[in-house]
């Protein structure tokens, strides 16, 4: 017995030396093989996009069906991503890249604003995740966006985590980890994450750009107004302001932590006017010719107009929500599953262990970065839990900022705090058994404690159990500095958490192969000028811009008043469509009616045919046949299920 396990722990140790010369040889040369990763997934097409949903559409249609998923499953979920941004992407390419794109409603659509699309103006130098749909066209531009994204996010956040622990490597991969493979950044890759990459890419470089030899700072002085572009292009308050804060304060206190390795001198200030001045005068630029756009979406009851004092967290806001975990397994049956995905940090067990840390390792430089990120942890949780009153919310600007959002920016916060804490207590051994085996306890009471009813309804106790078990299972392989264990159990949680959300698909198929798609895009390439109209649906209008059709009721992120005045020149339904919003249309032989939808951001319209030919509307593409106007529209093709029709107006 004694020679097998002899035998066992052999085998341990050839595996634990392996995984460790792999793991340097890839920090080593983590930027050689990021290029080939991203060259290799560019090649052969590969994405994370849930477009293979649009198959649902023609799920009767197996002759057609083309499936583009090689490991996982598309999210019907994510419909932000394959209904959203993903065809207005796609658009672009009908319309020349231009700022305007005319495919979309009556007046065009400003695509700086929409999901901060690929535009042939200045903007797109702080846009490198979309330059390749102007340089290689959809099915590429595609591909590129998901891995440069990806690849981006994960080398951002090593450099930001070696900053941190100074130049820890195992933690900074481990750092990278737990930021790219987080349930909540792929539940939420194609918006939010933006700001997450350019506020750490902000931090890194501004960092860099004091403590560097001058010659690299030549460097910086490109890329960091570059960075600054492309945050503030993110055009999401709720994120961006909580996110913007912590980074500056996260820079300051590194500063002070490392005064003795800055070299900026104070002749360098002209370069720091330098940046501002391109970054101040591009801003200026962009933002002055979509004014107008920018405006009229932040004076939209939705998400324009929203005022948040904070308050409804309780303690279980501190915790990493124990149902990410199966997220990407079941679905959430009392909300939905991107809302309830968290970011898997151990915050809690460096709240409870802090006044011990603080003592123990006081004269640590290091100490400065802990007590800022804890201010801020303090900060956002107070916010989130109590709320702030009407006045601190509008100073701070936390009224942009509702407590869903700002949870977010904890997690992220979060993750941060949690490596810096792992470098802090992994120096020296500085807690007792005792204290090890109360903070065990402690925090596994706690996580008990914020597990509620809705959550029973999702999953059993015998698996939150599993999940708070688990989670002093880790808390003290930490503690008692069981590095390599504990790196490996957190790095696979993360990929079975994290890496399985979004799937692993190639090109684009699913939104260019059946032929219902071929004939809008016959019919719009032949007819450039003429606009559509979806019927019965929300998912035809953007698979139509898509292919390149002219759809009058194509997402709108601020109201198209040049479309809605025609039918309604009193403004009496101005609270429906003055909103960021999906619009979806019946034809009705009755008078025009507006029925708000089932989210804030969807709304109907009973459309009379009166209405109907009041807008410049030749196509209707339609789920089922139509029921009214067809005194007014021929039916000019139908599929082979008599599903889907497209008709033309009948000149008269």
């Amino acid at each position: 017995m004694h020679q097998k396990l002899s035998g066992h722990f052999k085998w341990f140790l050839v595996l634990s030396n392996f995984l460790k010369n792999v793991v340097l040889f890839i920090i080593k040369w983590r930027y050689l093989i990021a290029l080939v990763v991203f060259v290799l997934c560019v090649a052969f097409k590969i994405h994370g996009s849930s477009i293979n949903e649009y198959n649902v559409l023609f799920s009767n249609y197996d002759e057609y069906r083309s499936e583009s998923i090689l490991l996982g499953e598309s999210r019907g979920i994510r419909s932000d991503e394959w209904i959203g941004q993903t065809p207005y992407f796609m658009s672009q390419y009908y319309n020349d890249y231009d700022k305007n794109n005319e495919l979309i409603s009556l007046e065009g659509h400003d695509m700086i604003l929409g999901h901060n699309a690929p535009v042939k103006d200045i903007s797109i130098v702080a846009k490198p995740f979309v330059w390749g749909y102007i340089m290689l066209g959809n099915e590429y531009g595609l591909s590129w966006y998901w891995a440069s994204k990806t690849i981006l996010l994960f080398l951002i956040t090593f450099e930001a985590c070696m900053i941190i622990t100074r130049k820890n490597k195992k933690l900074a991969l481990l750092g990278a980890i737990m930021m790219t493979f987080s349930p909540a950044i792929q539940w939420w890759f194609v918006g939010a994450v933006d700001i997450f990459i350019w506020g750490l890419a902000l931090f890194v470089l501004a960092y860099y750009f004091f403590v560097s030899e001058k010659w690299q700072r030549w460097a910086f002085m490109v890329l960091l107004p570059l960075s600054a572009i492309a945050y503030v292009l993110s055009f999401y308050p709720p994120l961006q302001i909580p996110v913007g804060l912590v980074m500056l304060v996260l820079f300051i206190a590194c500063l002070v932590r490392d005064k003795k390795e800055i070299t900026f001198k104070k002749k360098d200030i002209w370069r720091i006017i330098v940046m501002m001045l391109f970054a101040f005068g591009a801003l200026g630029l962009i933002i002055w010719g979509s004014k107008d756009a920018i405006m009229s979406l932040y004076n939209t009851v939705y998400p324009g107009k929203r005022v948040s004092l904070g308050g409804g967290e309780g303690l279980n806001g501190l915790f990493t929500d124990p149902t990410s975990f199966l997220l990407p397994f079941r679905k959430i049956t009392y909300s939905n599953n991107s809302e309830m995905s968290t970011f898997i940090q151990f915050a809690p067990v460096f709240l409870i262990l802090y006044p011990v840390i603080w003592k123990k390792m006081k004269p640590d430089r290091n100490m400065i970065v802990g007590n800022m990120l804890l201010v801020c942890i303090i900060v956002m949780f107070v916010f989130m839990s109590v709320g702030f009153p009407w006045l601190l919310s509008k100073l701070t600007l936390f009224s942009y900022i509702d407590s869903f959002r700002m949870k977010w920016a904890y997690g992220f916060v979060a993750v941060l705090f949690t490596i810096w804490g792992l470098d802090m207590i992994w120096k020296k051994q500085i807690f007792s058994k005792k204290q090890i085996f109360c903070t065990v306890v402690i925090f596994g009471f706690a996580y008990v404690c914020f597990v509620g009813s809705k959550e029973l309804t999702y999953a059993s106790w015998k698996y939150y159990g599993v999940v708070v078990a688990g989670s002093m299972v880790l808390t003290y392989l930490m503690l008692e500095q069981y590095q390599k264990l504990f790196l490996m159990a957190v790095t696979v949680i993360m990929l079975i958490a994290g890496a399985t959300v979004n799937p692993v698909a190639r090109g684009t198929s699913a939104l260019f192969g059946h032929p219902l798609e071929k004939e809008i895009n016959r019919i719009a390439t032949e007819d450039k000028d003429a606009y559509w109209i979806s019927l019965n649906g929300i998912m035809l209008q953007q698979l139509g811009i898509a292919n390149g059709a002219k759809m009058l009721n194509a997402l709108n992120f601020y109201p198209d008043y040049a479309k809605w005045k025609i039918i309604d020149p009193e403004g009496k339904y101005d609270e429906f469509y003055n909103r960021y919003a999906h619009v979806i249309i019946h034809l009705t032989d009755n008078d025009t009616e507006f029925l708000p939808g089932a989210a804030a951001d969807t709304f109907t319209v009973n459309l009379s045919c009166k209405d109907a030919l009041k807008w410049p509307t030749k196509y209707l593409v339609s789920v089922g046949k139509i029921d009214a106007c067809e005194n007014d529209f021929e039916e000019i093709y139908a599929d082979t299920e008599g599903e889907y029709y497209i008709y033309e107006r009948i000149a008269k």
